[in-house]
């Protein structure tokens, strides 16, 4: 009997201490880029809808795809702001063109398909600014529906369908209303 009273009152410890325990918080990581007036926050990416490596590790594939994409807008940026002005982004969501989809042993790795069903995505927040004065800002959610229609062009950027859907966009949005 006292042993079941001991037994009882350990279990009912357990359950209790159990039910007040809270989980940790991970910290939101977020990355940040740079290239000349332009800089872009990557927040929080592991909320992402898809940024999903299929032959990288994903550790590694997150910084990468940022550094790339960085990269290709700055191209355009560098070209066309001027010393005083500078483009801040805040990317709050990425979906990259295709769907990644096992391939059941047949390879070690996932392959990523793309088709015109999965087109690329980004969501962010942006701000343009002169002489450190906010002259233009915004909310985007950008895609590309029809991406794939055209000649496609042979090229090694590792992410063509996003590069383009952000330089267009650039190019067309804030690219007209700069003033020099």
């Amino acid at each position: 009997m006292r042993y079941t009273i001991s037994l009882l009152t350990l279990i009912i410890m357990a359950i209790l201490s159990g039910c007040t325990s809270t989980a940790k918080k991970e910290p939101i990581e977020n990355y940040v880029t740079h290239d000349g007036n332009l800089a872009i926050i990557w927040k929080d990416p592991s909320q992402y809808t898809d940024i999903e490596s299929t032959t990288w590790l994903q550790s590694k594939f997150g910084p990468y795809l940022f550094s790339e994409l960085t990269e290709e807008l700055g191209l355009v940026t560098k070209k066309a702001l001027g010393k005083n002005q500078k483009l801040d982004l805040m990317v709050t969501n990425v979906d990259l063109a295709g769907d990644v989809q096992p391939t059941f042993g047949a390879s070690p790795d996932d392959i990523r398909v793309v088709s015109d069903l999965y087109p690329p995505k980004i969501s962010f927040d942006y701000s343009l600014s002169q002489d450190g004065k906010v002259i233009m800002s915004g909310s985007e959610k950008i895609q590309n529906m029809g991406f794939l229609f055209g000649i496609q062009p042979i090229t090694s950027q590792p992410f063509p369908y996003e590069s383009e859907l952000l330089t267009k966009w650039f190019k067309d949005k804030i690219q007209p209303k700069l003033v020099k």
